[in-house]
């Protein structure tokens, strides 16, 4: 398996993102998030 090679590929680290990345990981799958700020979204990182 190449180190590419993800069974789920998120875009973007919001809480909806990272709440299923986490899910998807949780069941054994292979996961990446791709996020061009902050983790978390602007709710957490702002308010």
């Amino acid at each position: 398996m190449s180190d590419l090679d993800f069974d789920l590929f998120v875009i973007g680290a919001g809480s909806g993102g990272v709440r299923a990345a986490r899910m998807a990981a949780g069941f054994g799958a292979r996961v990446a998030i791709a996020e061009d700020r902050y983790l978390g979204g602007t709710c957490v990182n702002v308010g």
